[in-house]
């Protein structure tokens, strides 16, 4: 009935941890494709040790990346829906059982998707987003269990404006399978960068979502997470996601309105993340001026997200300032 489809490399101990909370499912209708982009097979004998028939190792022989790593699981799968689950992401026990239900209950969608809780091993890490050390939710502020079926433009005008879930995790969604191939697998434009939200926006856009306020899983915030030493990419993100989005949603009614909205979320995006690889490479590693910025440069180069730049200012140098606008903003919105 479903496949879990994972991308790994050298990272024995979370593939473990992942792997033992797919064994904890309720629902025990499921395959476990691992595609291991270690050329020293590292992930074999974690998966090999289960000596369980749906948990299936997969040898690259190459290290294809994350994405095109994860693709060739999808190839590799037979399962009617999907979930594309990193490494360090482990689900809870009742996952697949309320996602199948949800399918069940609301056929004919394309996505259903749960919430999900960010678990910080680091307390420094911990401070940096504002988290405490240990489980933070990041479920809406609704009653626990809430499902609500979205039409695609409107699941992405919410998507995008945030206003389902503070942070999504592509690791606590099921997906169809025919959808999933007919939009191209696993979005690859270059660089993993917002990958979760270009994965999960495509899928809802095409036949709608079905979101329970219910966390099914963590992401495991920690010292090796992507995103804090490849520089490089943000500016690659910023235009290569927008335009990826773009060619997939086009066709929809109320298209200008989606446009603005992802122009938005990228724009904040960025503006967050370069902020806060300001304040992770002054407590990491003494970080250079010069490198924050080149980076500021080259994002504020973008003309979406010009107008941003003094919410980046007051993010760098007012944040208590900052935070006070923007809870005053929401409370009169």
């Amino acid at each position: 009935m479903v496949s879990f489809c994972i991308s790994t490399y050298k990272r024995k101990d979370f593939l473990r941890s992942t792997l033992d909370s797919f064994a904890r499912q309720t629902y025990p209708n499921f395959e476990v494709i691992v595609s291991d982009n270690d050329t020293e097979e590292s992930g074999r004998e974690v998966v090999e040790e289960r000596k369980d028939g749906r948990f299936r190792y997969f040898a690259n022989g190459v290290n294809l990346g994350m994405k095109k790593s994860f693709n060739k699981s999808l190839e590799r799968s037979s399962g009617e829906y999907i979930v594309m689950i990193a490494d360090d992401d482990p689900v809870y026990p009742e996952m697949l059982e309320i996602l199948v239900g949800l399918a069940g209950q609301y056929p004919g969608h394309g996505l259903y998707l749960g919430g999900c809780n960010w678990f910080c091993t680091d307390p420094r890490i911990a401070g940096l987003y504002n988290l405490k050390v240990g489980m933070n939710s990041m479920l809406a502020q609704a009653p626990v269990g809430t499902v609500t079926v979205y039409p695609p433009t409107e699941f992405l005008l919410s998507f995008f404006g945030r206003k389902i879930f503070p942070a999504y995790l592509w690791s606590t969604a099921m997906v169809k399978r025919d959808v999933l191939v007919k939009m191209g697998g696993t979005p690859d434009y270059g660089t993993p960068f917002l990958g979760d939200y270009a994965y999960l926006s495509t899928m809802g856009a095409d036949s709608g979502c079905v979101v329970i306020n219910t966390a099914l899983g963590h992401q495991t915030v920690h010292l090796e997470n992507f995103g804090r030493e490849q520089n490089d990419q943000i500016m690659k993100a910023a235009v290569n996601f927008t335009e990826f989005v773009f060619g997939k949603v086009r066709h929809l009614d109320g298209f200008p309105a989606i446009e603005k909205a992802i122009h938005q979320f990228v724009a904040l995006w960025a503006v967050s993340h370069v902020s806060f690889l300001h304040n992770y490479h002054r407590v990491f590693h003494n970080g250079s001026r010069d490198e924050g910025r080149r980076l500021e440069k080259e994002v504020f180069s973008i003309p979406f997200i010009k107008k941003y730049r003094t919410k980046y200012w007051l993010k760098i140098n007012a944040p208590g300032l900052h935070d006070l606008i923007v809870s005053i903003k929401k409370k009169i919105n």
